[in-house]
């Protein structure tokens, strides 16, 4: 490693565990490398607000880790290969993940995954700094300032500015009102959440493989098993009332969230105790999506929620966030050469970096969007499976020409817009074969056809994947 490469120094804001992730990365390469992080580090280690959920790891999130890191994440979280639908008549459907042992999600609580990121950035030989608030920055000298807990202010200047603040990315702000240009669109949903308890007992008699959820229509409750026999329990739902119904801001009465849970939940509900104090009393999470381009400014990057805030309804972002941080390092790589001009390398690497993350985060973001229609609906609709069962039967007789949307995001490399356009087509295909032939008795002839009409209608000139 050069002498040059060893003095290059990385200003980090935010402590979160793409931050930490950053550091651990970044201390690899023998940057020196400073992080500060709003909150208290108490704060930062517990991460409980009670609206939160745990994070889900796919292969793309766990590719970016170093195997060592890789291992102890795995130690913390549970191994969830499908998904089991709770529906109104008690009756429960399983839905595996992929087609694959390889093919399953990593449930991790967030407070778990924190700590291990943390406990690697700070052995790594990172600083970092708690109660640290961010309140200006320059992309050009790569400098921020912050306010520190006791009123005191501190300057930290670097050779690269990595923002990794979240949703709601100071830097962010401070970047987009000093020049960079930055096309920004914040766009609320409808729907918010709580997190709910759910009574060991009940949780424990729950499948540990699978990620449990009751659809009812345009709300829905999630429970992810834990490693210890809880489950982290969520309830999403609108926010404001809809024609009528009931919703987080308009419930009429106490007696009213438990009558909502009896009535919507009723093979449950029993082992949500408390769900009238926390649906009541707690505020819900907002979920909204900020889209941001580019990336970057001189010599200063965002990465992670900072860039790309996303609606959890694919379970990708944490897994996006870290592809970022793989990306970014890479792109350093790349260009931080012993011979280099170590700013103007910065520069280029960021761009790269920028022109490499937007499209996919743009893309990941829209199918997030659509994939709560099927969390909270589809997933409870006879048709639903059965397409579902068709696309895998699918798979299965012709891997190279047809892969299952949700196989492609979770456990594949392929950039998020790329997948976009190829699951358009494999779609568009499926759909001209269903009005063809009757899905639910002529599978076998649909199957049979799929590849050669495919081929006919690129050959007719459509666009293809």
């Amino acid at each position: 490693m050069s002498e040059a490469r060893r003095r290059v120094r990385a200003v980090i804001v935010g402590a979160g565990p793409v931050g930490c992730l950053l550091a651990i990365e970044l201390r690899r390469r023998d940057f020196e490398v400073e992080v500060h992080e709003k909150q208290a580090a108490d704060d930062v280690a517990t991460v409980g607000t009670g609206r939160s959920f745990n994070l889900t790891l796919t292969h793309r999130g766990t590719s970016a880790l170093d195997p060592a890191l890789r291992d102890r994440v795995h130690g913390v979280g549970a191994v969830l290969r499908q998904r089991i639908v709770h529906h109104r008549d008690g009756t429960l459907t399983r839905q595996p993940y992929g087609v694959s042992h390889d093919h399953h999600l990593l449930s991790v609580p967030r407070a778990s995954l924190q700590n291990i990121l943390l406990e690697e950035a700070l052995a790594a030989g990172a600083s970092v700094h708690f109660g640290h608030a961010c309140v200006a920055a320059d992309a050009h000298l790569a400098e921020a300032v912050f306010v520190t807990a006791d009123g005191g202010v501190c300057r930290a200047t670097g050779d690269i500015l990595i923002g990794c603040d979240g949703a709601n990315s100071t830097l962010r702000h401070e970047l987009s009102k000093s020049g960079a240009r930055m096309r920004i669109q914040q766009e609320y949903i409808p729907h918010g959440h709580v997190e709910l308890s759910m009574v060991p007992e009940a949780a424990r008699v729950l499948s540990p493989d699978g990620m449990h959820l009751w659809p009812r229509g345009d709300h829905f409750l999630q429970a992810q098993p834990n490693r210890d026999g809880t489950a982290t329990t969520t309830l999403f739902m609108p926010v404001d009332s809809r024609d009528g119904a009931l919703r987080f801001r308009y419930f009429a009465s106490r007696e009213t969230v438990r009558k909502h849970v009896d009535r919507d939940y009723p093979d449950i509900a029993l082992a949500l105790p408390r769900v009238t104090e926390e649906v009541w009393d707690t505020r819900p999470a907002l979920l909204k999506v900020v889209r941001c381009a580019p990336y970057h400014y001189d010599r200063a990057v965002l990465v992670g929620d900072s860039a790309h805030t996303i609606v959890p309804f694919y379970g990708q972002g944490i897994n996006c966030s870290f592809e970022d941080a793989e990306v970014l390092c890479t792109s350093l790589d790349r260009h931080l050469t012993s011979d280099a001009d170590r700013h103007g390398a910065i520069r280029a690497a960021v761009a790269e970096f920028s022109e490499l993350r937007v499209a996919p985060g743009q893309a990941i973001a829209d199918l997030s969007l659509t994939n709560l229609e099927e969390l909270s609906a589809h997933i409870d609709d006879e048709l639903f499976h059965l397409r579902k069962r068709l696309e895998r039967r699918l798979h299965q007789r012709y891997p190279q020409e047809f892969t299952q949307l949700y196989q492609l995001v979770a456990f594949t490399r392929t950039p998020y817009d790329e997948i976009a356009r190829r699951s358009a087509w494999d779609r568009h295909v499926l759909d001209l074969l269903c009005e063809r032939y009757d899905p639910r008795t002529q599978a076998d002839e649909i199957i049979e056809s799929y590849p050669e009409f495919a081929r006919s209608l690129e050959a007719d000139g459509l666009p293809v994947r």
